[in-house]
């Protein structure tokens, strides 16, 4: 996320560069409407009283995304200390190449900004574009790579549909097919909690195809 993303706040591309309140794209509205529908048509709870998740010290945390298995992993020190389950965008599979690409970057990234959000509740800031994405782009001649990437979880009202959503994208390997976000990785509201609480700007993060 570059200094302007900052500033205006997560947006989880794409987002005009101007807009000082972002937005959720038409597309992103539409997606996540749809899974509300089906949660509601099959009695899935859409709503989840959350507490403050409690975690032992997490000394040197990184975070791993692994697009094809569609986890998020935590580790400390080294060692995997947290498994969640994530879900992507509608074009997961391949690296962000361009803005409105709707694909989830891969690389080697840090945490470059952290924030409370209603829209995403948490929302971890990735530093994408890195330098291998802009010399790709360069190569490819493509001006406009996008931003506002981060891992996040949901608005509270569907952090229910989120939960089946992601149990029934890692059972049935959905999650490699298509996604609901606009190329954010996607999380439940209690698993960034636990990811926010540990994570700082700075801590690694890398994204494996």
């Amino acid at each position: 996320m570059d200094r302007a993303a900052d500033l205006h706040g997560p947006v989880c591309e794409p987002r005009p560069a101007t807009v000082q309140t972002p937005r959720p794209s038409r597309g992103f509205r539409l997606r996540w409407g749809l899974l509300l529908v089906l949660a509601g048509l099959c009695g899935v709870p859409t709503q989840r009283t959350l507490s403050a998740p409690e975690q032992p010290l997490c000394l040197q945390p990184t975070i791993e995304v692994k697009k094809r298995e569609g986890v998020v992993e935590l580790s400390c020190g080294g060692l995997v200390r947290n498994r969640f389950l994530a879900t992507f965008g509608q074009n997961p599979v391949g690296p962000k190449l361009r803005e409105g690409d709707e694909r989830t970057p891969e690389g080697r990234y840090h945490i470059s900004s952290r924030v409370e959000t209603p829209r995403f509740h948490r929302f971890l800031g990735i530093s994408y574009p890195n330098p291998e994405d802009v010399r790709r782009a360069e190569t490819l001649h493509i001006t406009r790579l996008g931003g506002g990437i981060g891992i996040h979880g949901v608005k509270q009202s569907l952090n229910g549909l989120a939960r089946v959503w992601l149990s029934a994208g890692h059972a049935f390997r959905l999650n490699r097919l298509w996604g609901p976000t606009d190329g954010c990785i996607g999380v439940s509201n209690e698993d960034i909690e636990t990811l926010y609480a540990v994570a700082r700007v700075g801590t690694p993060v890398l994204i494996s195809p």
